[in-house]
């Protein structure tokens, strides 16, 4: 998520501001216990004003 903002142009600080206020974290897979999969989602509204 990090590297996906900052080919929005974003640098790493503001990235990870952004990751720790707007991604939502959900366990996607819990088929291969103990390797959980975790997808990170943004919304791209918060966006609108850019």
């Amino acid at each position: 998520m990090i590297d996906h903002l900052g080919e929005r142009g974003f640098d790493r600080q503001q990235a990870y501001a952004i990751c720790s206020v707007a991604v939502d974290l959900r366990v996607s897979q819990l088929v291969d216990v103990p390797s959980f999969l975790v997808s990170a989602l943004l919304p791209e509204d918060i966006f609108a004003g850019r």
